[in-house]
């Protein structure tokens, strides 16, 4: 991914764009990237692939999560298993 740095941004675009980021409840970063998207006729919001498990998350059905909370609401957390050590 690239970084970029804008310099020399006047008084009323940084007032509007802060404006707009306080409204859509974003950070200025997310508000640029967006208005640039829409600006340059890009489809939707651009997703960065999310580190490790948070990929996964959010990404379970409703009947799998609770099956899994009933899952380790029923487990004995107590106790180790020699045998999944080695």
């Amino acid at each position: 991914m690239t970084a970029l740095t804008l310099h020399a941004i006047d008084d009323d675009l940084s007032a509007a764009l802060r404006r707009h980021a306080a409204e859509s409840g974003e950070s200025l970063n997310q508000t640029a990237k967006a208005l640039l998207r829409r600006a340059l006729g890009l489809a939707g919001p651009a997703r960065r692939p999310l580190p490790g498990f948070m990929r996964f998350a959010g990404s379970l059905s409703a009947a799998d999560a609770r099956t899994m909370r009933d899952f380790v609401d029923k487990a004995d957390f107590s106790k180790v298993d020699p045998e999944d050590w080695k």
